[in-house]
């Protein structure tokens, strides 16, 4: 029967534990046929009698019904991390493994896998009991199997062997670390009813428009005397009203897409392993402490933000504005984990119109650049935030730091044609750290792209 996996926090998983002979009792045979052949040759009893031992538990072995006619259940639960978010204060969990050994077992073997490639195996008893401990996740945010929990069954003369069975897991989400961002670039049209940025059309509550005619409508502490008197006086009189018309005020739309079909990280040795302890600082942990920024800089200045990854499938929030809505925004920014898939996009996400895109990668491929070109081509404002990790190459072979090269080349290439046609680059990693970014995003706040 295949493993199955338990969901996080969830009641154990039950098994039914396949049993299969072990070579003990035909060693135990073996060796009780040689011990009385020699004692009865070299008339020895004592000798031929040390045989007769192995012989009876072999044979009391093979009559002994198989054991486990009950299940095996296998619980694992993790408590909490003591902070909330990654990078900051401890980081440790306790995990919590409950198991019920069935009837007739004479022992388990209970191996554990905890994050960071650590293991360890408890050799426990036929009873139901708890194995407690605690580890430390990795410094990273997102997704983490804190521990996954494999038992296997050992009759009591061992001639039995089971397992494994009931393989169960739990993980814990780190939310990431992040600041909100200021001086965000606004889209080149708005569409709202309100909000806190001018229109291009008439309204109120904007900054001064232009003077006109008084129309149905118009307030009376709108109107302009001194211009009704410039323009309206004919004969002495006054024909005409004239108002100081305003713009309306509006709010913006911010998308962020999340490129989630890859997770590199810093260390350019560890590309393309599994290794998740050594790589260092991870490409996707990048994104996802960039687009919780971006989110909670854009409802903070009153504007609308959607999330979605870029990848069918992945989980996505409609436009939404406020705090609730930006805490459904962080929780799945949060839960975003790389997917591996090689495929193309075949469709892109839903944008609204007039909305401002970032698009979060590290455009080692050409998947996230098309997708950006295409959304430029349909008028939006796109931003292309490069989340690659600075490189380390120590530690790496002369073919590795080829591969990089090349790897860095092409990945140029595709960021100069983004900007040839339009789209805007910020590169969130690198030496100049957050005042590099805000200086970046400051620049790009200052164009209004039509």
């Amino acid at each position: 029967m295949p493993p199955r996996r338990s969901r996080r926090e969830g009641p154990g998983v039950r098994e039914q534990p396949a049993w299969r002979w072990t070579a003990a009792p035909a060693t135990a045979v073996g060796l009780g046929v040689v011990l009385a052949a020699a004692g009865l040759a070299l008339g020895r009893p004592d000798v031929a009698l040390l045989g007769a031992p192995l012989l009876v538990t072999a044979a009391l072995g093979w009559q002994r019904p198989v054991p486990g006619e009950a299940g095996t259940d296998v619980e694992v639960d993790v408590d909490p991390p003591s902070s909330a978010g990654a990078g900051t204060g401890s980081r440790t969990v306790a995990y919590r493994v409950a198991l019920h050994v069935p009837p007739g077992a004479g022992s388990a073997l209970v191996r554990l896998a905890l994050v960071g490639g650590r293991t360890r195996q408890v050799l426990v008893g036929p009873r139901t009991g708890e194995l407690r401990g605690s580890v430390e996740l990795l410094g990273v945010s997102g997704p983490q199997e804190v521990v996954r929990a494999s038992v296997g069954l050992l009759a009591p003369d061992a001639g039995l062997v089971a397992g494994p069975v009931g393989e169960s897991s739990a993980e814990r989400v780190l939310a990431p670390a992040y600041a909100p961002a200021t001086d965000l670039p606004l889209p080149p049209g708005l569409r709202g009813l309100s909000g806190v940025h001018d229109s291009s059309r008439p309204g109120q509550g904007g900054d001064f428009r232009d003077i006109g005619p008084f129309a149905p409508g118009d307030r009376l502490r709108r109107i302009d005397w001194r211009a009704t008197a410039r323009r309206s006086r004919t004969a002495g009189e006054i024909t005409d009203l004239y108002v100081r018309r305003s713009l309306a005020t509006s709010d913006a739309v911010a998308v962020v897409v999340v490129d989630s079909r890859d997770d590199v990280g810093e260390v350019v040795a560890q590309w393309g392993t599994n290794r998740v302890d050594r790589r260092g600082v991870s490409s996707l942990h990048l994104a996802r402490q960039a687009a919780s920024a971006i989110a909670a800089g854009t409802v903070r200045r009153g504007d609308r933000v959607a999330f979605c990854d870029l990848l069918a499938g992945g989980r996505s929030t409609p436009v939404g504005a406020g705090d609730r809505h930006l805490r459904r925004v962080l929780a799945a920014v949060a839960t975003t984990r790389a997917t591996g898939v090689l495929a193309g996009v075949r469709r892109l996400p839903p944008v609204p119109p007039s909305a401002l895109v970032y698009v979060l990668s590290t455009f080692l491929d050409d998947v996230a650049g098309g997708a950006a070109r295409t959304w430029r081509s349909r008028g939006h404002r796109v931003v292309a935030v490069d989340v690659l990790p600075a490189p380390r190459l120590g530690g790496s072979t002369a073919a590795q730091r080829l591969a990089h090269q090349v790897v860095a080349l092409e990945r140029e290439d595709r960021l100069e044609d983004l900007r040839a046609v339009g789209v805007e680059v910020v590169t969130w990693a690198g030496t100049a750290g957050a005042a590099g970014r805000r200086s970046q995003l400051r620049a790009l706040s200052r164009r209004r792209l039509r």
